[in-house]
């Protein structure tokens, strides 16, 4: 019994020494391979701003606002595509494959030899020719080849294989350098938060990013031009109705009875009024909704408030329609007198 006790021990601490060496050989290569892949891995592209002049950063930052600039652009575009994908994929039902009897995508009644029912490699769904498509010796259905599509413009399948450290741009890295002390947390903003600082930095002349649109002070006037087109073309209808309205009075005139008239004369002329308020107060609401749409995204500080840039801006509008200088009394809701 003790003899074999004794003997049976050496085995046991030999074994458990053997695999305490198996473990620390196998710790020690993960950690040789965890340093060969980090080896390997390109290091974070870096850029020193210091060297140069302030004139020569705002050159350098003016290219990587219009960078910003696309890649916003590009970012809402393929956001607009995905979600059609998504609407669409949610309209088409799956079902079991050779179980519908109607195509999925468009609806259409499958029929031997001139609609056929087709499966998708990928979805599984029963689509007809029309919804169908070859892509890479696989067949699939237009919702399946459009997301493939999508994926190829994202570049996905690169992405999904680069490291996150060697996947940012160089633009990126050129705002992190300028930026760095001023703002720790630079590394969680987006595209658009970076866009915003680079334009606060140099200042006001800048675009703005509204609604997936970068917006400059000249696209701005263009929209408000284009009000005061619209405006000036319902005066005209208002004007033009006037008149006619005066004229058949005036016809009217010579058979009826004056003061009658007279009665009509002035409703037409408190109508015209009336309609013209009303065009000029539809002005100044659109002109103040462009105009603080704009404001509100600038984050500089302001000559004057939105409202008296608007009033300015009607008050020439006004003074072309009826020749001469008006006193604006901001206090009514009519802007001249």
């Amino acid at each position: 019994m003790n003899s074999k006790t004794t003997t049976s021990r050496p085995f046991y601490s030999m074994g458990r020494s053997i695999s305490s060496q198996r473990s620390g050989r196998t710790a020690v290569q993960d950690t040789v391979s965890r340093r060969s892949r980090r080896a390997s891995e390109p290091p974070p592209f870096e850029v020193n701003l210091s060297p140069f002049s302030e004139e020569e950063r705002r050159l350098i930052l003016s290219v990587v606002k219009r960078d910003l600039e696309l890649r916003c652009m590009e970012k809402q575009r393929l956001k607009k595509i995905r979600r059609g994908l998504l609407l669409e994929d949610s309209k088409a039902p799956l079902s079991l494959p050779g179980a519908a009897r109607n195509c999925t995508i468009c609806s259409s009644q499958f029929l031997m030899l001139i609609n056929p029912r087709v499966t998708c490699d990928l979805c599984k769904r029963d689509v007809c020719k029309r919804c169908s498509k070859v892509y890479s010796e696989d067949l699939l259905c237009s919702i399946c080849s459009r997301d493939v599509f999508y994926k190829a413009m994202v570049c996905q399948w690169f992405y999904s294989n680069t490291s996150k450290q060697s996947s940012g741009c160089a633009s990126d890295a050129i705002v992190k350098s300028l930026f760095r002390d001023n703002l720790p947390g630079l590394n969680d903003l987006t595209d658009e938060q970076m866009y915003d600082t680079i334009t606060r930095y140099l200042g006001p002349n800048r675009r703005t990013y509204v609604n997936g649109e970068f917006i400059t002070p000249e696209v701005m006037q263009k929209i408000q031009n284009e009000q005061i087109r619209l405006f000036h073309k319902k005066y005209k209808g208002i004007k033009s109705s006037a008149l006619a309205d005066l004229l058949k009075v005036r016809a009217n005139a010579q058979v009826g009875d004056s003061k009658i008239n007279e009665v009509e004369i002035e409703a037409t002329t408190a109508r015209f009024l009336q309609q013209t308020r009303e065009a000029l107060t539809q002005l100044l609401k659109m002109l103040c909704i462009t105009e603080e749409k704009y404001n509100v995204t600038l984050d500089l500080p302001r000559k004057q408030p939105t409202g008296s840039q608007v009033l300015a801006i009607v008050q020439r509008q006004v003074e072309h329609i009826v020749g001469h200088t008006i006193e604006v009394r901001r206090h009514h809701s009519l802007p001249f007198k």
